[in-house]
């Protein structure tokens, strides 16, 4: 009865960790910046642009490595669909990829809505897995351009007063604040972030799974 516990326990609780990946450690910081010319090393796509546009970096700031793909989901209101997506690639801790916007992000009517409206802008993702050398797990990680924030508030031409939607000028409905205010700009970070694993559960696991070795000999052999 003990060993029918023991399983009942290790598939409720620890087996759906399996079908997922066991959780690792990871820190992923994307910095959004508007400037004449790529600030940022490694750029990845070869977009047409203007001289002044937005910029993106996705840098693995953690001690995992990222294996996947990444890219941005950017359709706008007046240029069509600015989208993006690279092929598979991998970041290594510390290594860094940059992207640019295609045409002029910040005279386009903004990104993902209806034009002069309030919408996510552009938006940015990481899909694949993060592994530690021990474990990985998958991940899906997305941020929106209005949860990136700079820190720094202003108010444009406008009367709108943000601290984020770098990409779009800064502007937070799509208006086209003008190159002397988008380029002026403080740089939005935004950081993915996940905690390694307590050593305690890490325990729990091994204990669970000496359970489940246990278990399996006495299904096998009941009375040895």
């Amino acid at each position: 009865m003990i060993m029918l516990l023991a399983m009942v326990f290790v598939v409720g609780v620890v087996w759906p960790g399996f079908g997922y990946g066991a959780p690792v450690g990871y820190s992923i910081t994307v910095t959004t910046a508007y400037a004449n010319g790529d600030p940022f090393p490694n750029q990845i796509d070869d977009v047409f642009s203007e001289p002044d546009t937005g910029f993106i970096e996705i840098a693995n700031t953690g001690a995992t490595v990222f294996s996947g793909v990444v890219g941005t989901v950017a359709v706008s209101a007046f240029a069509g669909d600015l989208s993006f997506a690279s092929g598979p690639l991998v970041l290594a801790p510390g290594a860094a990829v940059s992207i640019a916007m295609p045409d002029n992000s910040a005279s386009v009517g903004g990104f993902n809505g209806a034009a002069y409206d309030y919408r996510p802008g552009v938006e940015i993702y990481l899909d694949g897995t993060l592994s530690d050398g021990v474990g990985s797990e998958a991940v899906d990680l997305q941020a929106a351009d209005r949860d990136i924030h700079s820190g720094v508030w202003r108010t444009d031409s406008y009367g709108l007063t943000s601290d984020s939607f770098v990409l779009q000028g800064g502007d937070l409905w799509g208006f086209d604040s003008g190159n002397a205010f988008a380029m002026s700009q403080a740089d939005g970070v935004y950081v993915f972030s996940q905690a390694a694993p307590e050593p305690g559960s890490l325990g729990l696991m091994a204990a669970a799974l000496a359970m489940v070795a246990a278990a399996r000999r006495w299904l096998r052999f009941p009375s040895a």
